[in-house]
């Protein structure tokens, strides 16, 4: 194993050598006890350490932050002609939803028959309209 090797096993497994893959971990081991290998393995380790510390955000930071990011997305909404915020998808998906529930009603109106029809199809239409969150009166 050369050292730049074990300078690439070390930057990719870190800097214990326990984590290493089976394969190179004797290898490592002997190319550890060279001075320029155990200066690599000490500045992974301390990158390790570093890496697992959590860090310490307090709930007012983090609720600044988020409002900061909110009225950013506000104000690009705002940079937006008038004529154009309507077309944007987040807006057309009520204006979508609404006219996906008028062709299902088109289409059930359209297919089952004026008169009392079989079980079959009272039964389908029934199901819909008990399963939706929207009926004839209103919202459920």
């Amino acid at each position: 194993m050369t050292l730049e090797q074990f300078r690439q096993l070390a930057g990719t497994w870190g800097g214990n050598i326990d984590r290493w893959p089976a394969a190179m971990q004797d290898a490592a081991r002997e190319m550890a006890a060279d001075e320029q290998a155990a200066g690599i393995l000490d500045e992974q380790l301390r990158l390790d350490r570093l890496f697992s510390l959590a860090p310490k955000v307090d709930e007012g930071r983090a609720g600044r932050a988020g409002f900061a990011v909110l009225q950013r997305m506000a104000a690009a909404d705002r940079k937006l002609p008038w004529y154009r915020r309507g077309l944007r998808p987040s807006s057309l998906f009520p204006a979508t939803s609404l006219v996906c529930s008028a062709l299902v009603g088109l289409w059930l109106a359209g297919s089952l028959p004026y008169r009392q029809g079989p079980p079959d199809a009272v039964a389908v239409v029934s199901m819909v309209f008990d399963s939706s969150t929207l009926s004839l009166g209103g919202l459920q």
